[in-house]
């Protein structure tokens, strides 16, 4: 059985998109921490980094435009506190998760029944969140077009059923093989899960 990885992630959408990884890499996951923002993150990073030196951690963050100024090799230092640990893999999803999960362009559509054309490359996107909204808008399904906008007025960033409809599209239909290939930020995150799992093989599995 595979060493289980503690996670840590920004919010409740994120959690399938965790796990999907981590079984994509044959990985299993261990206990999970909702942070609720990045800003509940990086005050624990460093801690979760040193922690990382006995038990393996996957830490998935959104990058935003906080490499303004800086690079993102620089900004991932900063935020730990020191070097990276081999038992933490610490990602940085350019720009949000969500180009993640627009990567996976069959799936997408299929699920969320959008029929114009997605973006090639998710990764030059400024605001992935806005783009997979703004699709959801034009859904021919309706529950997609009055569950993931923010109802009109609101003053809500989401619609009522955001979380739960990307939450069962990342765990059940996005495919990370497929989304990986016009993400080079996911087919690095999944990359560097390859070397966190032959370092738990090689510490760590009995």
């Amino acid at each position: 059985m595979t060493f289980p990885v503690t996670c840590a992630v920004e919010g409740a959408s994120d959690v399938p998109v965790a796990k999907r990884l981590l079984t994509e890499s044959g990985l299993s996951m261990g206990p999970i921490r909702v942070a609720r923002g990045k800003s509940q993150i990086d005050p624990r990073l460093s801690g979760w980094n040193e922690s990382a030196t006995r038990q393996p951690w996957l830490v998935l963050r959104d990058l935003d435009h906080d490499d303004h100024g800086t690079c993102v090799p620089a900004l991932r230092l900063e935020l730990l506190g020191g070097a990276l640990q081999e038992g933490m893999c610490f990602r940085l999803a350019v720009r949000s998760i969500e180009a993640w999960l627009l990567a996976d362009h069959d799936g997408f559509q299929d699920y969320f029944g959008v029929r114009s054309q997605l973006p090639a490359s998710v990764d030059s996107l400024s605001d992935p969140k806005a783009v997979l909204i703004d699709r959801c808008r034009r859904s021919r399904k309706r529950d997609i077009r009055e569950g993931v906008p923010p109802k009109q007025g609101s003053g809500r960033k989401l619609g009522p059923e955001y979380v739960a409809l990307v939450t069962d599209y990342s765990q059940g239909v996005w495919d990370p093989s497929q989304a990986r290939q016009r993400s080079p930020s996911l087919d690095r995150a999944l990359r560097d899960l390859d070397r966190l799992s032959d370092w738990i093989e090689q510490h760590l599995d009995q």
